[in-house]
């Protein structure tokens, strides 16, 4: 902050607007060309560019500057005589604000460098919440068997067209959910068995996914190769 020498007051400006508020300073007393002068001169001074300097400048060296030639210039016509009060009264003006700005500067500053010290602890990671239930049994177990399923259906060869009963994978899931309900389980080999298209193949495998992946159903294999058991995840439970 430059430096101000006047024959009442020699310091920097915002010591000198604390002189004034608190009428330790007579504001008279005060020569407005002497304060605009000392300060364009001490940013003149700096070396290189101060982004500080030049935003001070622009806040209040551009305003002294009116102010001083309003102090130094005869009046417009019809505007009467410059009050000297009037001047150094836009002058206190200006230092308020001025001041208010510095005040919010400092407390963004102190809050800032406040943050640097503290450090947000993250959320802890979810709970892994269980899958569906796949007692000894891998995804490449059920690739498998569905391949196993796919080889046993012969691939249809063209033939006359003849209207058939479109089946979608929503019904299948009803007539899996269908079957656990009556039974408990049932046998993921013997379902695919009556399979009579792989197009119903895929459909079938894919009911059972959705069910595994709702939580409706869980799957075992005993042995190795060997078949697969779908079962209710609540023996009896509703759908």
């Amino acid at each position: 902050m430059p430096q101000i020498r006047i024959p009442a007051f020699e310091g920097p400006l915002h010591l000198l607007l604390q002189l004034i508020e608190r009428d330790d300073l007579d504001i008279t007393a005060v020569s407005l060309v002497s304060v605009t002068d000392q300060y364009l001169a001490a940013v003149r001074k700096k070396s290189g560019i101060d982004v500080n300097a030049l935003a001070e400048f622009v806040a209040i060296g551009a305003k002294l500057i009116y102010l001083k030639s309003r102090a130094l210039l005869p009046p417009e016509p019809g505007e009467g005589e410059i009050d000297e009060d009037d001047v150094g009264r836009e002058l206190v003006d200006l230092l308020l604000e001025y001041r208010r700005f510095r005040e919010v500067a400092d407390v963004l500053r102190e809050r800032q460098e406040q943050g640097l010290r503290f450090f947000v602890r993250t959320a802890p990671p979810p709970a892994l919440v269980p899958g569906p239930g796949l007692d000894g049994v891998t995804v490449q177990m059920l690739r498998d068997l569905m391949e196993e399923a796919m080889k046993r259906v012969p691939v249809e060869k063209p033939r006359a067209f003849i209207r058939r009963e479109t089946l979608t994978l929503s019904q299948r899931i009803e007539d899996l959910r269908g079957r656990l309900r009556k039974r408990g389980k049932f046998s993921f080999r013997a379902i695919m068995q009556r399979c009579e298209t792989r197009i119903e193949v895929v459909i079938v495998f894919l009911a059972i996914l959705e069910l595994l992946k709702s939580g409706e159903c869980s799957v075992e294999q005993e042995r190795r190769f060997g078949d697969i058991q779908v079962s209710a995840a609540i023996a009896g439970a509703p759908a």
